[in-house]
């Protein structure tokens, strides 16, 4: 019997730009996907191993950088856009059509155009085992906390707490994350170690 650990890569990916790409062990990259890692040779996206890439995915670093951990899913028609660094981790589920934009405009001079304002770039972070549902929209800034659970639809601007359910436009945590009781019975005087 044959075994191949390569990635799974469709052959209508597109991969464009001067920097490096990375990808992990029986990672999938699904059909028209588009990698770019922009004009800058420090630029980068790393996937992880057992990673999957759903159809018409777009990762975009900007110059900056996409970092994804291990057995993570990135839903279909989902736009990474990485200017300030985008830091997904582990066993993390992120549906199809969210936009995490790791870069914003500057505004503040009524006389100048806001394109000439220049922008900030502090990046996203996002912990292991996360849960973000359809459509989510996640601004620069923001860091999720492991265990998280962000609601269909929610705008996310500032950071969630780990293990907590959260959703609304503005998101924001609504309550605790806990085991079931029946969970604890049933593992009560186990080794979990």
């Amino acid at each position: 019997m044959y075994h191949s650990f390569k990635p799974s890569i469709s052959n209508k990916v597109k991969f464009i730009g001067e920097g490096r790409i990375k990808i992990g062990e029986f990672t999938v990259i699904e059909d028209y996907v588009l990698m770019d890692t922009g004009s800058s040779t420090d630029s980068y996206i790393s996937i992880g191993k057992r990673c999957k890439i759903k159809q018409g995915v777009i990762l975009r670093t900007y110059d900056g950088y996409i970092k994804i951990g291990n057995r993570t899913s990135i839903g279909e028609y989902s736009i990474i856009a990485g200017h300030g660094g985008v830091v997904i981790g582990s066993c993390t589920l992120i549906a199809g059509h969210c936009y995490l934009s790791a870069a914003n405009h500057i505004f503040a001079d009524i006389g100048e155009k806001i394109r000439f304002q220049g922008e900030t770039a502090r990046g996203i972070f996002i912990g292991d085992n996360v849960w973000i549902g359809g459509d989510v929209m996640i601004l620069d800034g923001v860091k999720i906390g492991d265990g998280c659970v962000v609601g269909a639809g929610s705008l996310v601007t500032r950071d969630l707490p780990p293990n907590t359910i959260c959703y609304g436009r503005p998101c924001k945590p609504i309550k605790k994350r806990e085991k079931p009781l029946w969970m604890e019975n049933i593992f009560s005087g186990v080794d979990r170690e």
